[in-house]
């Protein structure tokens, strides 16, 4: 886009236009090679950042909001205790890195992300008054990837050069803190992801630029005068000359032409309905997005807004695509810079307004579970509270067993002592149980009469007996339920 080719001009000869005319001035035209965006970062910042409808406002989202995120100096890498020095150096530095010039923390943090984000790499400079590789540094700068190199040997990293004059500035390894984006078959430099795009960069730029040219001819596509008449050079410019004052421009857009000697116009290219611009436009918008970390369209007007996808893409900007940006940052700041200060700088995910409703449901989600595995005895007092991020409480930690509060230091003789009553209960008495092979037989009183049920018919009502005379035919009353109702039926057809 930025350099073009000239490398000559093409004459084009149609075999259905044999008018001379058209010849001659297709030929003072000529044809233009297309112009390509050239793949080096100054091309990506310049013709992709710079120029671009679509990548400025996408890069300039991910590196202001990823620049508000509020960072805290911690004790280590749980991020469970903030250290609240108000001297603390490592904080004075990242909120102002550069206190001569005024440079501010989120200043300094969104030219660091946009960086990354533009050219796929990212160059952090260190800067202390000993120039002590170890030593704490006075000042941060961000250094344009365009016009550093990072120059290498067979052992690894030896400098860092900068700047675009001669000799340029040349920074130790231990200075410069370089991160990048993966580029697959480079091993120095990160890819830019508008490198994936330049083709629909340049579509778009070029369709631009033709609209443009439209208002400035006519509003009409390329084409050519044609007269049935030779014209000669000066005859040629004078007409050329004329349609141009009269007719290009948009002042004298719809002018009425009316020319002599035969003179009409002859289209050369496709129309604008043709080439269907606006929805090719559109298109390669949602490609350049979707490229860029799959940027959510919401954001970008491009899709339908409401109150509901708006809030989800706002949470989709921060969960996938800067968060993701700021742990690969977290990680090499806490492994050149941190180590210098000691303790752990990190981002606080908590701080941004846009996902603290998620957080809160998942705080609630991760509570509820952790009750509900406290009452199931699967974790005990202290790790259900953990869970539940509250603090510790002074007490002796216990588990729910059965329904029951058992320490944790009593765990082993409460099982001890539960175990002969659940586990090995004791056995039944040794009457209770027959011997093996041994069948018990109860003697039955068949002088106890039959025991009537439902399906027996009402017997008759017997005279009354006279009472026994001798011993023998005294009869013993057995209550009927001593005996079953099949031998007391034999008792009776017995006595029968």
């Amino acid at each position: 886009m930025s350099r073009r080719n000239r490398a000559g001009r093409r004459q084009y000869i149609s075999d259905n236009k044999a008018d001379p005319n058209v010849q001659y001035v297709v030929a003072q035209q000529g044809v233009a090679a297309p112009a390509t965006m050239p793949r080096n970062m100054r091309a990506y910042i310049q013709e992709g950042y710079r120029s671009s409808k679509i990548v400025f406002p996408i890069v300039q989202h991910i590196a202001r909001a990823g620049a508000g995120i509020k960072w805290k100096h911690y004790t280590d890498e749980s991020k469970k205790r903030e250290i609240t020095d108000p001297n603390d150096a490592l904080m004075a530095l990242w909120k102002v890195p550069a206190a001569k010039d005024k440079v501010s923390g989120s200043a300094f943090r969104e030219a660091m992300i946009a960086y990354y984000c533009m050219t796929g790499n990212s160059y952090i400079l260190g800067i202390n008054a000993n120039q002590s590789p170890t030593a704490p540094f006075d000042e941060l700068w961000n250094l344009r990837p365009d016009i550093t190199k990072k120059k290498l040997d067979e052992t690894g990293v030896r400098y860092y050069e900068f700047g675009n004059f001669t000799p340029p500035l040349r920074y130790p390894e231990p200075f410069v803190m370089h991160n990048r984006l993966f580029a697959g078959n480079d091993d120095v430099y990160g890819m830019s992801p508008i490198e994936v795009v330049a083709m629909q960069i340049d579509t778009q730029k070029a369709g631009q630029k033709w609209n443009l040219g439209l208002l400035n001819n006519m509003a009409r596509p390329g084409g050519a005068w044609v007269t049935d008449s030779l014209l000669g050079a000066q005859e040629y410019k004078t007409l050329k000359e004329e349609i141009r004052k009269k007719f290009a421009g948009p002042r004298n857009a719809g002018e009425t032409a009316i020319l002599h000697g035969g003179v009409k116009w002859q289209s050369m290219s496709m129309s604008p309905l043709e080439l269907d611009w606006l929805e090719s436009d559109e298109k390669s918008d949602k490609d350049i997005a979707r490229v860029f970390f799959n940027f959510p369209l919401f954001l970008l007007g491009m899709a339908d807004s409401t109150f509901s996808n708006q809030e989800e893409a706002r949470y989709a900007l921060y969960t996938e695509i800067v968060f993701p940006i700021l742990d690969m940052f977290q990680d090499s700041l806490n492994m050149w810079l941190t180590p210098r200060y000691g303790g752990y700088l990190g981002y606080d995910q908590e701080d941004v307004e846009a996902i603290q409703k998620r957080l809160q449901e998942a705080k609630a989600k991760e509570s509820e579970r952790a009750q509900a595995e406290f009452t199931a005895g699967t974790v005990t007092f202290h790790e259900a509270r953990e869970i539940q991020g509250k603090p510790k409480l002074p007490v002796k930690d216990f588990v729910i067993i059965n329904y029951v509060p058992v320490h944790v230091e009593d765990l082993d003789d409460y099982i001890a002592s539960m175990a002969g009553k659940t586990i090995n209960p004791p056995a039944p008495p040794p009457h209770q149980l027959p011997g093996p092979g041994q069948t018990t037989v109860t003697p039955v009183d068949e002088t106890i009469p039959d025991i009537p049920d439902e399906n027996t018919p009402p017997a008759k009502p017997k005279p009354p007996v006279a009472p026994a005379k001798a011993q023998d035919d005294i009869v013993e009353v057995v209550p009927y339920d001593a005996i079953s109702r099949e031998q007391y039926r034999e008792l009776l057809r017995a006595k029968r």
